[in-house]
C-alpha cells in the first residue's frame, strides 16, 4: 500500500482513491502495486461494491513519465509493464462491482484503468486517450481487447492510431463510458449507483458478473490470442530508441 492510494468506506461503498494530484495521479509503480491489495482491503472491509476516483481535477493521467524516464534494461521494462498489467487483469477480475468516477481527464494507463472497471461515469469536461502511438509503445491484447469491447474495432483504431483524446460527450456516445454527468451530479449519480448495488441481490450481481466475462471470453477467446500475444513485444516497446525520444520531448 502507497500514501497515494487511499482508502475508505461510505455505507456500502468502498472508495479506492489515486492520491498524486500534484502530478496529475499519474501512476508510480508502487502505485500500480499497490492497487490489487487496496481493493482486498476494501473488500475484507464489508464493500458491496468499489469506486474507484481521483483526487483533484484529474482522474488519471496515466503512467509516471518521470519513472518510465528510468527504464534503461529488460528487467526494469519487465518490472514495470507488469506491475501495470497485473493490477489491470486483477482489476478486471476482481469479485465485486468496480465503478470508476472520473473527475477530469482519464489519459494512458488511467484511461486503462477505467476500461478494467465495470461502469464508467465522468464529468462533462474529462478528456479521454490512449496515447501509445505518440510514445512509441504497444499494449497487449488484453487491453486492447477491453476497448474493443466497449467501442468497437474502428472507434479503437481511430483513438490507438491518433492517440488524440476524446470529450465525455464522445466517450458515451461511442460506449467508452456509461454516462456524462455535471461536476455537481456526478458524486450524487455514483452515490445512487452504489446504493442500487447494494440493494440488489449480490448473488445476483456477482453471476452477472461471471456471465459477462463468460460471453466476452467466448466472443473474443483471449486463450486464442495468447499463442501470439508475446509480452516481450511490450517490454521491448519500453525500451526502443523511438519510446526513448518521444518520452524525453514530453517531460
Amino acid at each position: 500500500m502507497t500514501e497515494h492510494i487511499q482508502t475508505e468506506m461510505s455505507g456500502s461503498a468502498g472508495f479506492l482513491t489515486i492520491n498524486r494530484p500534484e502530478s496529475h495521479n499519474a501512476m508510480t509503480r508502487a502505485m500500480w502495486d499497490g492497487l490489487v491489495p487496496a481493493l482486498h482491503e476494501l473488500q475484507n472491509w464489508g464493500a458491496h461494491v468499489v469506486v474507484i476516483k481521483g483526487t483533484g481535477s484529474t482522474f488519471c493521467a496515466g503512467a509516471d513519465l518521470n519513472e518510465l524516464m528510468q527504464i534503461n534494461d529488460d528487467e526494469s521494462a519487465n518490472a514495470q509493464w507488469f506491475s501495470i498489467k497485473y493490477a489491470l487483469d486483477e482489476l478486471k477480475a476482481f469479485a465485486l462491482p468496480t465503478v470508476a468516477m472520473i473527475n477530469g481527464a482519464c489519459m494512458g494507463g488511467g484511461c486503462l484503468l477505467a476500461m478494467a472497471c465495470d461502469l464508467r461515469y465522468s464529468v462533462k469536461a474529462a478528456r479521454f486517450s490512449i496515447p501509445i502511438s505518440k510514445l512509441g509503445i504497444v499494449l497487449d491484447d488484453a487491453n486492447i481487447l477491453r476497448l474493443i469491447s466497449l467501442v468497437g474495432p474502428a472507434v479503437a483504431s481511430e483513438m490507438l492510431y491518433t492517440g488524440v483524446s476524446i470529450s465525455a460527450t464522445e466517450a458515451e456516445m461511442v460506449g467508452l463510458i456509461n454516462r456524462a454527468l455535471d461536476p455537481e451530479d456526478l458524486p450524487l449519480y455514483v452515490n445512487e449507483i452504489c446504493n442500487s448495488i447494494y440493494e440488489n441481490g449480490r448473488a445476483s450481481i456477482f453471476e452477472a458478473k461471471c456471465s459477462i466475462a463468460r460471453i466476452l471470453s467466448h466472443a473474443h477467446p483471449e486463450n486464442a490470442l495468447a499463442s501470439f500475444d508475446d509480452q516481450q513485444r511490450v517490454i521491448e516497446s519500453y525500451l526502443s530508441a523511438d519510446f526513448q525520444e518521444r518520452i524525453r520531448r514530453r517531460l
